[in-house]
């Protein structure tokens, strides 16, 4: 047999083309969610637009319609994602065999890193605060992310890394906001007084490059810790 006579490989035959086009399509899905969430993350939800995703992913409109009908099944799917990300991390890290406090201050450090480097789950969040979701609640990260730190908080309690008149709940709030509130430090001026009116030169004075959201916990939690566990600090 010839080449040009040999049987079509299986993504030549005809259930191999409806493979290729699903592909395809997943990876169309895919790109326009990257593209909403840079856009979310840039615009917030108001004042995001079809056009401006649809221009980032470099598609068609009809392209964006064929997967999303409206601007909240996109924001829904940004936020399935970033929820189906951080539950990841998260899970893998609750599987560790240290003691379990260690296991929630890696947790903290973890959602910190991710919201510095993983623009869906830095969007999903955005758009947690932005948009109401009640009829599915899984949607809401900062819900998951409280209720995986109180899981592991509760841990810590029974192996005895939490001390003994910490209310569970109130830890994992403080550490949940500890965790947001490090999202916008780093966008603060290096010198809180440098903002003010009287102090307009030195307004645009440069943050130093080791100002992360990840230091920013550190000292945080480097103050909370003794209040929270009697264990050595690393």
């Amino acid at each position: 047999m010839r080449q040009d006579e040999q049987q079509p490989n299986d993504k030549e035959r005809p259930g191999g083309r409806v493979v290729v086009k699903q592909e395809r399509s997943e990876r169309t899905r895919r790109n326009l969610i990257r593209a909403a969430s840079t856009v979310f993350d840039r615009s917030g939800y108001e004042r995001a637009t079809l056009s401006a995703i649809s221009e980032q992913a470099q598609v068609t409109k009809g392209a964006l319609f064929f997967h999303f009908a409206a601007k909240s099944d996109l924001a829904r799917a940004v936020q399935a994602q970033a929820c189906a990300t951080s539950e990841a991390a998260l899970g893998t890290l609750a599987r560790r065999e240290t003691p379990a406090f260690e296991i929630a201050t890696a947790m903290a450090h973890t959602l910190v890193d991710l919201l510095e480097t993983d623009m869906t789950v830095r969007a999903g969040a955005r758009l947690a605060q932005e948009i109401r979701t009640p009829d599915d609640p899984s949607l809401h990260c900062h819900i998951n992310w409280l209720g995986a730190l109180h899981g592991i908080l509760g841990r810590a309690r029974k192996d005895g890394s939490l001390l003994p008149d910490v209310d569970v709940r109130a830890a994992a709030a403080l550490m949940l906001s500890m965790i947001t509130g490090t999202t916008a430090l780093p966008r603060l001026p290096a010198d809180p007084a440098a903002a003010r009116p009287s102090h307009p030169r030195q307004a645009s004075a440069p943050r130093s490059p080791q100002d992360t959201g990840t230091l920013w916990l550190t000292r945080m939690l480097h103050l909370t810790r003794p209040a929270l566990s009697n264990l050595p600090a690393n």
